[in-house]
């Protein structure tokens, strides 16, 4: 019974990756051949991001030229796509041409709008097109997989958008699911602004509510119409504050919720984005800690994280196995370790929720409920935001910071921000803290400090620009950790869809162009994925390669009680082929079929293979292979401003900026300052944005 239901889902995987994944789309317009009135001819559609145009030339039997411009396509993705597109309806002289993988939105919307140009080309009359009352339900694709948005319209005007199913992560797609509904019907059109920071989410939305009209009957160029926007009114606003703070993320809310919960009401926070929350919500959820009360009463007999003495003992003892000079006594590491675990008491404590200790596989530290890639960390994230602001503290969107405030005397008294609404901010302040992030999204930081991974797409917020550092470095901070290790995670290739334990959900393995496995991931996933993505001989092309079983168990994964990455299915990134064969073909992968053969033959003796990995995954091939094509993102820095064990910002001399805090991923690793490879971002900005709140507190006083 087990195996004809496994059979039964694994059937459906299937036929869901064969839709999806689809191609080679068919669209009727512009055929060689076709009668055209010689001319050039215009057309527009929805995009991705928003409205395509595109002007078409023709001569009386095919098309000689497309130019497509699409102000708000994703440059890199995109931008690119419509290029390439334009370029191959010209070579073929038809729209029936294949989609570029990764940019199947925009280039729907560029076919459509070249289709209403040669329309108009062969003289084919325009009958208006009205929408029809009533509900239509249509799915898309959000960030993380399905969307199922529904649209209802009454006499021609859209009274009501609701998404009423999807996966999108919690705290960031969240917000834009709630809020661009409501922007759409008030303004009638799709063509709102996207909720900053959820770029891709509001798109989907957008997307959805397109495609409502079009199954309605309606023309879309009716519904993407520019907003009238109200003229905005300069305002300069000055005020006087104990705490400013520079970034809503990890740090900049830990701190803000500590510092409140000691007295100091004056808080406030300018965050660029229009959403809280910066990394949080992506992290993966888990607390990495020692001596916690919590974790003492657990017991269970588990040593485990459960003082620093065992811990660190345990971190210089591989680190001197392994001949790497460090810090004795790891400080750094220490003094994170240690406050993570009060800060995991306090949590607890004040109500955000966790997963029962020992509950789930694998390390056993607590993970935010209802556990690891779950939401939990967006969950987390919202309560602090609700309580911060429930407590008198003030976060200001949509207004990033553009400069420090500096007195004769050297100290920090205040910062600058200016916001989109049109008011400049100055404010002062008896101590400034810089939560900004790293500077994973400013290319000529990275060209400088960095070199290595010129040109390389960093997984991350693209407000993460470096804000906060070259501000620091501006009014004399120092900086550390430039140029050492970078950390690295699987993602998909085309969306760059967020993969990192695939290997404990998904039993497979990873190979590169010429279809060779490489390091081991399952002992060392962030370095080997980060190495792997720096050797030249990769190919910088990878492939996942998995069987049927595995397929299923990506749907409904065991190892950690999460699901995220059915999204491959549903997004057509997974690929099914029916034989190892051919595979090994259609990919151009010569050493494949040798590769899984090695692989299986080692993990039917139950033995290890080169790099020391135990408990091979057996990949059965009788019934065909599961591909997608995989990419190890980096996805921080891990250089930033020097601080010291108690946040405040250094000179490169050593001696303290008066006035000036720092934490987070601004200040770059906190293991590395011990001699160890970065490890644990999340748990370094919530220690030392608490560090930081407790230094200011002393001060203050």
């Amino acid at each position: 019974m087990r195996g004809i239901i496994m059979k039964k889902l694994v059937l459906m995987l299937m036929l869901s990756a064969f839709t999806i994944s689809t191609v080679g789309c068919t669209n009727t317009g512009g055929a060689g051949g076709d009668e055209y009135t010689p001319g050039t001819y215009t057309g527009s559609a929805q995009g991705f991001g928003g409205e395509i145009n595109v002007t078409v030339t023709v001569d009386k039997g095919s098309i000689t030229e497309v130019k497509a411009e699409g102000a708000n396509e994703t440059e890199n993705i995109g931008g690119e796509a419509l290029k390439e597109l334009s370029t191959k309806i010209v070579e073929k002289n038809s729209t029936d041409v294949d989609k570029i993988s990764g940019a199947t939105y925009t280039c729907d919307g560029l076919i459509s709008a070249v289709n209403s140009a040669l329309s108009l080309a062969k003289g084919e009359e325009q009958a208006e097109k009205v929408v029809s009352d009533g509900k239509y339900t249509v799915e898309v694709i959000g960030h993380e997989g399905k969307m199922i948005v529904t649209t209802m319209f009454k006499d021609e005007k859209i009274t009501s958008v609701d998404v009423v199913s999807h996966d999108e992560t919690q705290g960031i797609g969240t917000y834009a699911t709630e809020r661009m509904p409501g922007r759409i019907v008030e303004a009638q059109s799709i063509n709102v602004d996207t909720v900053t920071g959820a770029t891709i989410s509001s798109n989907a939305v957008k997307q959805g509510v397109s495609k409502a009209i079009e199954n309605a009957g309606g023309d879309v160029a009716k519904y993407n119409s520019a907003i009238e926007k109200p003229e905005i009114v300069k305002q300069e606003v000055e005020e006087d504050v104990q705490v400013a703070i520079m970034g809503a993320g990890t740090a900049g809310l830990y701190s803000a919720m500590k510092l409140i919960e000691a007295g100091v009401k004056d808080v406030i926070l300018f965050e660029k984005q229009d959403i809280p929350g910066g990394c949080m919500p992506t992290a993966y959820g888990g607390v990495v800690l020692s001596d916690s009360e919590i974790y003492k009463n657990w017991g269970l007999g588990n040593p485990l994280y459960t003082s620093w003495d065992i811990t660190g003992a345990a971190f210089e003892k591989n680190l001197s196995a392994a001949g790497v000079e460090y810090v004795e006594g790891l400080p750094w590491s220490k003094r994170m370790f240690t406050k993570a675990g009060e800060m995991y008491d306090w949590m607890a404590n004040i109500g955000i929720g966790f997963t029962t200790l020992g509950s789930r596989s694998g390390y056993p530290h607590p993970y935010f409920a209802p556990g690891c890639y779950q939401g939990g960390s967006g969950y987390a994230m919202e309560f602090l935001v609700k309580r911060i602001e429930a407590m008198g503290g003030r976060i200001i969107y949509g207004t990033p910071v553009t400069d420090l405030v500096q007195d004769e005397t050297g100290r920090i008294t205040g910062l600058v921000a200016e916001g989109k609404d049109g008011k400049t901010w100055k404010v002062n302040a008896d101590a400034v803290m810089l939560a900004s992030g790293s500077f994973a999204k400013n290319e000529e930081l990275i060209d400088e400090y960095f070199p290595q991974w010129s040109g390389s797409f960093f997984n991350c917020p693209e407000s993460l620009t470096g804000d906060g550092l070259l501000l620091g470095m501006k009014y004399g901070a120092g900086i550390e950790g430039m140029g050492g290790y970078m950390p690295g995670f699987l993602a998909s290739y085309d969306s760059h869809f967020e993969l990192a334990f695939m290997h404990l959900t998904t039993p497979g393995i990873i190979v590169n162009v010429n279809g060779d496995q490489f390091g081991n991931i399952v002992k060392d996933n962030h370095h080997t994925m980060s190495a792997a993505k720096e050797d030249k001989a990769n190919g910088d092309t990878f492939y996942y390669i998995f069987d049927d079983q595995a397929a299923a168990m990506t749907c409904d994964s065991k190892a950690y009680g999460f699901d995220a990455y059915k999204a491959i299915f549903e997004k057509g990134e997974a690929v099914k082929y029916e034989s190892l064969e051919e595979c090994s073909k259609a990919l151009n992968l010569p050493n494949l079929v040798d590769t899984v053969g090695k692989n299986n033959d080692l993990a039917l003796a139950g033995e290890t293979d080169e790099w020391g990995r135990d408990k091979l995954p057996y990949i059965d091939t009788r019934e065909g292979v599961w591909a997608v094509r995989v990419d190890p993102n980096v996805y921080l820095t891990t250089g930033g401003l020097k601080i010291d064990l108690d946040a405040h910002v250094l000179k490169e001399d050593g001696t303290i900026i008066p006035g000036l805090y720092a934490a987070g991923d601004v200040t770059g690793s906190i293991e590395q300052r011990d001699g160890r490879n970065y490890a644990y971002g999340f748990d370094s900005a919530m220690t030392f944005g608490a560090i930081a709140a407790e230094s200011m507190i002393k001060e203050l006083e």
